[in-house]
């Protein structure tokens, strides 16, 4: 873990909003509780320049320009729907800051299959004695908190989980993207001889274990890839030098983030530790201030800024290139 005095981890939230039930109203903070496997590669050409992707029309192969691309919605008839970036956004839900939370439940009630994304959330704007008394509560009474979101223009249904007095959210499928095992086609159970049965209790006893060692969960595949990876860089071979790029979504730079959750509900934030929040806020807001302009407003700010590419971002990809560009114009 980083050490306390070193100040606060390098690591901002990428979400902003507030969990609000009954006439409770807590400000919290994203942080991506996950981050893409190791193991992912990108596509490059032979001298190990990176490849972008290109819309062509199927029936002829013809690559289209951002303005020729537009929403289509197949309906269950099998016709295709074109849908104006306005209409979309006239359907789109309503852009809310609030996680609301309809309802409490035991959290056995959620089955394993229904959990999608992992996310740590922190108190923000001094919310952290009601963040803790929430977490306490809920951690306690052994419930769950679920709600809905509105994140990036789409709207999400989340559980919010207390663990070791941290709160957690962990985003939720819908009912409908589940099938069922016969929807899949699998047989109906039969019953299996009992002679059987005792040699698998006995085979499965012999491999028994207490606990899960964390040595199980290790990616072997990507180790595997990054010991080919190194084995080739030391030799030179089919190596080329390119600009470092941080993750997106969440995942710019590992920290230990229950650490950094921590801190924030000790209330010991240094003069550096106050800084980063007064920019974390800063940030938040301008972000909330860009998700509620329009698509064809984002693209004319893009414009203004020289943005490249901006023909083909959608609207969440603009707010992010257009207060990406406007931090950096501040610097």
């Amino acid at each position: 873990m980083p050490d306390e005095a070193a100040g606060p981890a390098p690591v901002r939230a990428f979400w902003s909003g507030t969990i609000s039930f009954g006439l409770v109203s807590i400000p919290v903070d994203f942080y991506a509780a996950a981050r893409a496997r190791q193991k992912a590669m990108r596509m490059v050409d032979l001298k190990g320049h990176p490849l972008g992707r290109q819309y062509t029309r199927g029936e002829d192969g013809k690559p289209l320009t951002g303005e020729e691309i537009v929403r289509g919605y197949e309906t269950q008839q099998g016709n295709m729907v074109v849908v104006s970036d306005r209409e979309f956004e006239s359907a789109a839900p309503e852009t809310s800051r609030d996680i609301e939370l309809s309802r409490f439940v035991p959290l056995e009630q959620i089955a394993p299959w229904y959990f999608v994304r992992p996310y740590f959330l922190a108190p923000a704007q001094r919310s952290g004695k009601a963040y803790s008394l929430l977490a306490e509560t809920m951690e306690r009474t052994g419930k769950v908190g679920i709600g809905r979101f509105v994140m990036r223009g789409h709207e999400y249904l989340v559980a919010i989980i207390a663990e070791s007095g941290i709160l957690r959210a962990e985003t939720l499928r819908y009912f409908d993207e589940l099938r069922t095992p016969e929807g899949v086609g699998l047989p109906a159970a039969g019953k299996a001889a009992g002679k059987l049965v005792k040699q698998y209790e006995h085979d499965i006893d012999a491999l028994l274990e207490k606990r899960l060692g964390l040595d199980e969960l290790e990616d072997r595949d990507a180790e595997a890839l990054q010991e080919l990876a190194q084995r080739k860089s030391k030799r030179g071979k089919d190596v080329f030098t390119m600009a470092v790029q941080k993750e997106e979504d969440g995942g710019a730079e590992i920290v230990d983030l229950v650490q950094l959750l921590r801190r924030s509900l000790s209330g010991r934030a240094s003069p550096a530790g106050r800084a980063a929040d007064a920019h974390r806020d800063t940030h938040a807001r301008t972000a909330r201030a860009l998700a509620d302009r329009s698509r064809d407003d984002l693209y004319r700010m893009a414009a203004s800024l020289n943005i490249r590419g901006r023909s083909k971002m959608s609207k969440s990809q603009l707010v992010h290139a257009v207060e990406l560009a406007k931090e950096r114009a501040a610097a």
